[in-house]
């Protein structure tokens, strides 16, 4: 059904309220009503496609095996500061990085996936894959490196990884044609997941390892130079060990000088605890945190703290929240955003936490700096006592100084040894619980006839809509009040045997198609009506039916708008040839002279007279003759036997129709026959035919526009009232004609049973 548009300003019958739900279901199923058949034939053709795609398409299956990701420990963590637990997003991290390129590069290697075509080409869309079984498409790749991208590419697109419940366990699947292979790339992947673990901790201890070589290989060199610096000094100041007492109080000396050393070595520990809870608070200081980096700046007196030891297992639990809600609904929705504020609240708790840690270790840090400045100060003050010991003073520094590099290359070489053996000692958070076991996943039949009816409906569906916004005809009364502004006086169904040319055709074959019914022509004398066509009989020997009633409401309708006129003068136009405007002319004066009104017909389509040649085929005068003064009035006029109707032909055929009508004797004629007759039914031309139907506006009280249902384009009609102001400006109203009351319901909400009454078939004529 075409759309409806909506009228500037409120009709004839008030405003357009808006439809129900009742109204908008109404129009879904008239809608599948009138396109079922479009919608079974989208059907019809995508069945074959789903046939085909599952003939096609070989068996899949899914290989699964099971891997727990632990969290156990090894022993060097104590040693190398990593205390943390592992969370929620540690192993999506894990997951990360069994879905990640370097696997799969290391599970390809292992298997020679890149020697198999056949597991090359499974990782090509399905377009590349219907292509290739017919050698089409892209050729496969011939280079190394070529076939390890391709079969790395299908291995991550057959890959799936996920993680079972809260548990550390990880499901991996891997779906392939070939059963055999899938068993071996799902066990493979937990195996190069290991492999790569290994590796990965192997590189980082190298790492941690050259650096410690570096360190130590500076210490070891400032500790040399320390030492040496107390030899040379000794022999510089000829200070040679003795026992038995000096001016200086050996004892007390030698009480400065540890107890200066041991300051300094207070005060190195807890520069460097402060240098790294400093590096904590830079780590907490970040909007997005590297849980690695907390990792290695976690120190003993932070994580001792009740507060931050609270905080955190707040903060841990709103991670693992937030990143649980931003899997489920969504990084964007406003729960996960309100726990992404309320982690960076907790993280700058934290962070204000580490900083009153951080002033605790600046105060002892300058305490301890102050007791080392006190020992120095002591010590000076002692080797002022006597210049005689000035020199054991220096050499007693120089000593301290040696002991302290000493015992930092002491401490480096140990974690040096520690990094080196656990090297050498392979552990990994990674085990195989179960092995992997096939099974048949694809492909899923009824899944895919489910994709291929939904498919084939929705084409159908796209079609019937299509044809919906294509029907631009008129098919129900409100969008001829709404699209024209005007009244629908009637809707006329369709006769039985009615055909679009079958009524007013030639004379020959209207005389075949009365021999063909068994119709018979009554000739009762001269220039009587002698064949009475389908319509006329069906108003005289059916006046119950729904024809005769349209005919009826069209008749009411004009008395209503001539109310006040003695004689009325209807003239029946249409857009277009061939609508059926001279049969309902004709019908209608049938139905008014059998009334008892005196009533004449004229056939004023002087191109196409065509019920002169129904009605009158042999007259040899008519409406042109008279105008003309060729003929007098009652010599032209011919009479229906059975209801004493009037009809004047069109007479003589002329080239100057437009003239004849415009002129002053036709003007005449009408003005005559208004005194004569209580009906004057003018059958006009089409409105598209020229301008014949304007031209008789002087003349024409009223006009009736016949619109033929679901064959008269909108537009036409629209564009001819457009040309022809006049004849809209005296418009009485729309006729929709020959209309299929059958599918009318499928267009009007109401239904073409509503129309009149109950259901009715028109009774056989013949």
């Amino acid at each position: 059904m075409p759309t409806i548009e909506k009228p500037q300003s409120d009709s004839i019958f008030g405003s357009v309220a808006s439809p129900t739900l009742g109204a908008q279901i109404e129009v879904v199923t008239g809608f599948l009503r009138r396109r079922y058949w479009l919608i079974l034939i989208g059907l019809l053709l995508s069945a074959p496609f789903g046939a085909l795609y599952l003939r096609l398409t070989p068996a899949t299956y899914t290989a699964s095996a099971t891997t727990l990701i632990e969290s156990r420990k090894n022993p060097f963590d104590a040693l190398l500061g990593s205390n943390a637990m592992p969370d929620f997003a540690w192993v999506e991290s894990q997951i990360g990085v069994l879905r990640s390129r370097n696997v799969a590069a290391i599970v390809v290697k292992q298997l020679r996936l890149a020697d198999d075509p056949t597991f090359i080409r499974s990782g090509y869309d399905p377009l590349d894959q219907f292509l290739a079984r017919f050698g089409w498409g892209e050729p496969d790749p011939k280079s190394e490196p070529e076939r390890v991208e391709g079969a790395i590419a299908a291995l991550n697109n057959g890959l799936k990884v996920q993680r079972l419940g809260p548990s550390y366990l990880v499901r991996i699947d891997f779906s392939s044609p070939n059963k055999e292979l899938a068993v071996k790339i799902a066990n493979a992947v937990t195996d190069a997941y290991v492999f790569d673990q290994l590796n990965a901790k192997f590189q980082a201890n190298r790492r941690a390892g050259d650096w410690l070589q570096e360190r130590l290989q500076a210490l070891r060199e400032q500790a040399s130079a320390a030492e040496r610096a107390v030899v040379e000094f000794k022999a510089k100041n000829n200070i040679v060990p003795a026992g038995g007492g000096t001016v200086m109080s050996e004892k007390e000396l030698s009480q400065m000088s540890n107890g200066l050393v041991s300051a300094r070595v207070a005060a190195s520990e807890i520069q460097l605890r402060l240098e790294r809870i400093e590096a904590v608070r830079k780590a907490y200081q970040k909007d997005k945190p590297d849980p690695s980096a907390e990792q290695d700046e976690t120190v003993s007196e932070a994580m001792s703290s009740a507060i931050i030891t609270g905080l955190r297992t707040r903060y841990l639990d709103l991670v693992n929240r937030e990143a649980d809600w931003s899997v489920r609904y969504g990084k964007n929705h406003t729960a996960v955003v309100k726990l992404r504020t309320q982690i960076r609240e907790i993280r700058r708790s934290i962070y204000e936490e580490l900083g009153r840690i951080e002033e605790n270790f600046k105060s002892e840090y300058a305490i301890a700096k102050k007791r080392q400045d006190e020992y120095e100060k002591g010590l000076a003050g002692l080797a002022s006592l006597s210049t005689n010991n000035q020199a054991q003073v220096t050499l007693f520094s120089l000593e301290a100084a040696a002991q302290s590099y000493r015992r930092l290359y002491d401490n480096f070489l140990q974690r040096h040894t520690e990094s080196v053996q656990q090297q050498t000692f392979p552990i990994t958070e990674a085990r195989q619980v179960s092995a992997a076991s096939a099974t048949k996943t694809g492909p899923k039949t009824l899944q895919i006839w489910a994709v291929t009816i939904f498919a084939g409906g929705m084409i159908g569906l796209g079609f019937g809509a299509l044809r919906e916004l294509m029907d631009r005809k008129f098919r129900t009364r409100e969008q001829v009040q709404s699209l024209l502004a005007t009244e629908c006086l009637a809707v006329v169904p369709m006769l039985a045997d009615t055909r679009r040319k079958g009524i007013f055709s030639r004379q020959q074959s209207i005389a075949l198609e009365r021999t063909r019914r068994g119709e018979f022509a009554i000739d009762r004398g001269p220039r009587s009506i002698g064949f009475i066509p389908k319509s006329m009989w069906t108003v005289i020997n059916s006046p119950s039916s729904e024809y005769a009633e349209a005919i009826r409401s069209i008749k009411l309708m004009v008395d209503l708008n001539s109310r006040g006129n003695d004689t009325k003068i209807v003239g029946l136009t249409s857009c277009l040839p061939s609508e059926g405007k001279s049969t309902l002319a004709a019908a209608m004066a049938t139905l008014i002279a059998q009334g008892g009104a005196r009533v004449i017909l004229l056939d004023c389509d002087l191109r196409h007279p065509s019920l002169s040649r129904v009605l009158a085929p042999d007259a040899s005068a008519g409406f042109v003759d008279v105008v003309a003064g060729e003929v007098e009035l009652a010599d032209a006029i011919w009479t229906d036997p059975n209801t004493q109707m009037a009809f004047l032909p069109a007479g003589a055929n002329v080239p100057n129709a437009t003239e004849i009508l415009a002129s002053e004797a036709a003007k005449s004629l009408i003005h005559k026959l208004q005194i004569g007759y209580d009906y004057v039914i003018v059958d006009l031309a089409p409105i598209a035919a020229g301008i014949d139907v304007r031209v008789t506006s002087d003349f024409i009280g009223s006009y009736l526009l016949v619109v033929e249902w679901g064959a008269t384009k909108i537009d036409a009609v629209q564009y001819a009232l457009r040309a022809a102001p006049t004849v809209h400006g005296n418009l009485a109203g729309v006729v929709l004609n020959k209309v299929d009351m059958s599918v009318m319901g499928h267009y009007d909400r109401l239904g073409a049973n509503y129309y009149y009454g109950q259901p009715r078939r028109l009774r056989s004529l013949n």
